[in-house]
């Protein structure tokens, strides 16, 4: 039965492929027929970074098209011969381009769209850490050393859980025990007792504590040690209480959470939308354009970029209130060379406060692109 019915499939299977090979050439040869065709490209900015969702079109016609996240864009129905095509994004200066398109062809093609100037400097980022980062130092130190286990913020991250003890489960030596009256501890394997716990390098009690009673959310890092032979002396409180292990938790500063900075065609229409409706305005239309107030935002560097020696940028687009706050669904990624630079930004824009536009001395939405750069002193690496 298998040896009847499998050359049916590929009889099927041959009559399709020569159907589609057909229609392939059946619609090139109307598109010849009709001394048109297609042209497909992307749109770079002026330092050869993609664009995405930028509109193109021919100039005096009504064929257009809109690139995708990554700048990539096919527009159809062009005719032959030389054409030019109209760039245009939001915060870029519209441009315009003639491309030379021979019949029978179906050129690729790079369009370039250069950004309106930055008149917001760059928001710096260094690899030498803020006060709050300071007290990870050690904890960075350590976990070179080949002793204990460590969890980062960014293995915290890709885990999405939300119990503390799910992200013990993974280590070696782990077991769960209930408490009386409820909640959740561990115990290390050879350990007779609970392993004594530090918060920000304190003992958290002398007893036993809730592991669940800590929201992952407001961890930076955790570190496990199984006995007293591998515990650092950071954690010997001098009363052997952690000779049965030491559950380290760093914790981080309290960032309210914002929309995912994500590039999206929906809400990069909507902008315009409200750009040419006059509800937002662009820094060309307002008398005093809005501004960052120093200090308001301050991204972190990630620990495995930071290890890995890379620099980067990330550039957002968003809407300042009239009352100086950032609309929280507007920021929308124009670029950026790493994800965790771009987690790191979102994160940081929960606390951004702006000095906001102004328009015959009137308060105003504006939209603004604020770019942040991500860069390693070298003098603090070496450190």
């Amino acid at each position: 039965m298998v040896a009847r019915v499998l050359p049916a499939i590929l009889r099927a299977s041959l009559i399709i492929s020569v159907a589609l090979g057909f229609a392939t050439v059946a619609a090139r040869s109307a598109e010849a027929q009709s001394n048109r065709g297609a042209i497909k490209g992307v749109v770079l900015d002026s330092l050869g970074a993609v664009v995405g969702f930028a509109e193109i079109t021919i100039v005096g016609s009504g064929t257009r098209t809109i690139a995708d996240a990554v700048g990539a864009f096919r527009l159809a129905n062009v005719p032959f011969g030389e054409v030019d095509l109209r760039v245009r994004r939001l915060g870029y200066r519209p441009s315009v381009s003639t491309v030379v398109f021979p019949a029978g062809t179906e050129p690729f093609v790079e369009l370039r769209i250069a950004a309106v100037p930055d008149y917001l400097p760059n928001v710096e980022v260094v690899a030498e850490r803020d006060v709050s980062d300071a007290r990870l130092a050690g904890f960075r130190a350590r976990s070179t050393k080949g002793v204990g286990h460590f969890v980062t913020r960014e293995r915290l991250e890709r885990l999405h859980s939300y119990r503390f003890t799910d992200v013990l489960r993974e280590v070696p030596g782990v077991r769960m025990r209930t408490l009386r009256g409820g909640g959740t501890t561990i115990s290390l394997r050879g350990a007779s007792c609970s392993p004594i716990v530090f918060v920000d390098g304190s003992p958290a009690s002398a007893g036993t504590v809730d592991l669940d009673m800590f929201d992952l959310n407001s961890v930076d890092g955790i570190e496990i040690y199984h006995g007293m032979a591998s515990v650092p002396a950071e954690f010997v409180t001098g009363r052997g209480l952690e000779r049965c292990g030491v559950v380290a938790i760093w914790s981080r500063p309290y960032r309210a959470k914002v929309r995912p900075v994500v590039a999206e065609a929906n809400r990069s229409r909507e902008l315009e939308g409200l750009v040419e409706s006059m509800t937002v305005y662009t820094i060309d239309q307002v008398d005093n354009p809005a501004s960052l107030i120093a200090g308001t935002v301050a991204p972190e560097f990630p620990d495995s970029l930071r290890a890995a020696g890379v620099s980067g940028r990330v550039v957002v687009q968003l809407v300042v209130n009239a009352d100086g706050t950032l609309d929280a669904d507007s920021p929308t990624l124009i670029s950026s060379t790493h994800p965790l630079f771009t987690e790191s930004v979102q994160q940081a824009l929960a606390t951004a406060r702006f000095q906001a536009a102004t328009l015959n001395v009137r308060p105003v939405r504006q939209v603004l692109q604020l770019p942040f750069a991500f860069r390693l002193d070298e003098s603090a690496l070496s450190r």
